[in-house]
Order: structure tokens, then C-alpha cells, then sequence
């Protein structure tokens, strides 16, 4: 009765990051191939019926049958690498699904970057949500200066030439 324990705390901690770190794993895996089966049945139902099928047969609301179609259609390729060690799908393989609905929000050719560059797996989604928001501001702030900057280039160019020519018409 009294035997002593080699399992200590750190072992125990351990083994409950390694299960929650399996358990999002297969929940965004999952969600995937819920996606995949999805597209399949969108294809076969009937138009104007998707709504009420989803309703009835797997109780689905229609934006959580998107969400889960999008995952497939952004992420469902690279699903099978999710398990392997390549560091490249390793990024995606520690996503939430919310973290990966969110990410939607990205680019596909951009998106890795940005897990990297955010440490995206650390945020909460709502986290992850205002860094996506903040980015697209960002984004929308640098082409209206590229803008304005290339309207000054062509008013200085404009103004240039009439220089040019007010000299030659003097000369």
C-alpha cells in the first residue's frame, strides 16, 4: 500500500500538455474532414436545399458548414503532413480550430508567415482576431500612401515638365 511513486509532477505535466496538444490536434483535423464530407454533400444537394439538409442531418448551423468547408479547402491538403515532423506543417499542426478559422482571414501564401511572425499558436483567437484586424489596417494604411505618393510624384513630374518647357519657350 505504501509503494512509492516514480511519477513525479513534471512526468504529469508533461503528459497533460502532450494529450491537449494531441486533442486540438485531432479537433482541427477532424474538423478538416467534417469539411471534406461537406463540399461532398453541398455538391449533391439539390440548389436552395443546403440550409434545411444541414439543419436536419447533421445540425449545422450554415456559417459553421462554411467555416468547416473553408478549413477543408485552405488546410485539407496539407492534412495528412499535419502529423509529420516538418517544421513547415508543424506550424499549422499546433492551430485551434478557432485559430485556424481566424487565419482564414490571411492569405494562403502569406499565412505561415504570419503564425511565425505573431507566435499565433500563443494567442488567444480573439488575440489572434485584433493581430489579423490590425494587420489589414496596416495594410490599407500603406497603399494609401503608396497612392498619395505616387499622385506627389506625378504632380512634381508635371510640374517638372512645364518647368522644362517655360525654359525652352525663354531660351
Amino acid at each position: 500500500m505504501n509503494e512509492i511513486s516514480t511519477r513525479t509532477l513534471p512526468i504529469i505535466a508533461t503528459e497533460i500538455n502532450s494529450i491537449k496538444g494531441q486533442t486540438r490536434n485531432l479537433i482541427l483535423c477532424s474538423s478538416i474532414e467534417i469539411g471534406r464530407r461537406l463540399v461532398e454533400a453541398k455538391s449533391m444537394v439539390s440548389h436552395g436545399e443546403w440550409g434545411e439538409w444541414l439543419k436536419i442531418s447533421v445540425d449545422y448551423s450554415q456559417r459553421t458548414a462554411t467555416n468547416l468547408m473553408r478549413l477543408f479547402d485552405e488546410y485539407g491538403a496539407d492534412q495528412i503532413a499535419l502529423f509529420d515532423d516538418n517544421s513547415k506543417r508543424q506550424t499549422f499542426a499546433n492551430l485551434s480550430y478557432s485559430q485556424a478559422v481566424a487565419l482564414l482571414g490571411i492569405p494562403s501564401e502569406e499565412r505561415e508567415q504570419f503564425i511565425e511572425d505573431t507566435n499565433a499558436q500563443e494567442m488567444s483567437a480573439r488575440e489572434l482576431q485584433q493581430a489579423i484586424k490590425a494587420r489589414q489596417e496596416a495594410e490599407e494604411a500603406l497603399k494609401l500612401a503608396e497612392k498619395k505618393a505616387e499622385e506627389e510624384h506625378n504632380a512634381y513630374k508635371r510640374v517638372d515638365e512645364s518647368y522644362k518647357r517655360l525654359e525652352k519657350t525663354n531660351t
